[in-house]
């Protein structure tokens, strides 16, 4: 017998697990995953997890959150995993129509939920329930004791010569930068704006930009890399690692448009490489839209090597 009900306190960390082995490149521990839910509960987003229960046990999870960065009142974000010895039994079924009817009684216009294409269940799955698929993206993995620098170092040379500087996050705190949140906050608005996205892009509150990116226990300071020039900031890219694994995953790489074309996104780049091996790393992983040719292009020379894509499937509820 399957009976879904609400998480538990105690029931995170079987969660987590669940998830992260169905999506093993974004791996993340039980309080991670309770913090990520508390943080859209301060925010005041719509969420909620329910776990599936079989054999006494917890065999499934799944969940909806709003997304800050693409907020609609009515749009959500989902997660859904079955454990490996629990699949075929019947408890996707369960915890989607669970899902389904939390969703409607909130009055969702519509879900999205990543599923690999290669997945041999999800897309079936979702296709027989409505869903259908549209953009797709790629996770992408560098190995970084493989990474050879030195083809890159004329492009360093050059983009310092015109006087651009990568300077960490730990550097501009101890230099005791005037506004520093207030100016990483709005370098992140910048050049977050034409990243290709399911969702049209919102505002990134304050609040949200401080939880979530300053607030996160897995930032690493010395590889939160900001690209100065003459005073002004022109570009960006952040690293982050979860307590369920040792590889670096980046968040937003992004340069302003004046500089976009110019080696800084690049440059960032090799400059988080160089985090990735102070910190003993030694996978980075970075994930964009399959339409962020200009990105794509960076990470392919840089020798990240593509996962098969990930499908941004969406049903819509009426």
């Amino acid at each position: 017998m399957i009976r879904v009900a609400p998480i538990a306190g105690h029931e995170w960390d079987a969660a987590a697990a669940i998830l992260t082995g169905a999506n093993p490149h974004e791996p993340l521990t039980g309080e991670e995953y309770r913090r990520q839910m508390r943080e859209q509960q301060d925010w005041g987003h719509g969420w909620a997890v329910f776990v599936a229960h079989a054999g006494g046990e917890v065999a499934g999870v799944a969940g909806y959150h709003q997304n800050p960065g693409a907020f609609h009142p009515h749009r959500y974000g989902l997660d859904l995993a079955v454990a490996p010895h629990a699949q075929g039994r019947g408890v996707g079924a369960a915890l989607w129509e669970t899902l389904a009817a939390d969703l409607r009684a909130r009055n969702a216009e519509s879900a999205r939920l990543l599923a690999r294409e290669d997945h041999p269940v999800a897309p079936g799955f979702l296709t027989r329930r409505g869903f259908t698929g549209g953009k797709r993206y790629f996770m992408s993995t560098l190995h970084v004791p493989d990474f050879d620098p030195a083809p890159y170092a004329a492009l360093e040379a050059r983009v310092q010569a015109r006087g651009v500087r990568i300077r960490t996050l730990t550097e501009l705190r101890a230099a005791g930068t005037p506004d520093l949140v207030g100016r990483l906050h709005a370098l992140m608005s910048d050049v977050r704006q034409d990243v290709p996205r399911s969702e049209p892009a919102t505002p990134l509150t304050r609040q949200v930009f401080e939880d979530g990116v300053l607030g996160d226990p897995g930032l690493l300071p010395d590889a939160y890399l900001i690209a100065e020039f003459g005073g002004d900031w022109v570009g960006q890219t952040a690293c982050f690692r979860s307590d369920a694994s040792p590889d670096l995953l980046t968040g937003l790489t992004g340069v302003t448009r004046p500089w976009r074309g110019q080696g800084v996104a690049t440059a960032l780049k090799l400059a988080a490489i160089r985090a990735a091996r102070t910190v003993g790393a030694t996978t980075i992983r970075t994930d964009n839209a399959s339409d962020n040719a200009p990105m794509l292009a960076i990470n392919d020379r840089l020798g990240f090597v593509r996962d098969p894509a990930s499908v941004s499937y969406v049903i819509r509820f009426g």
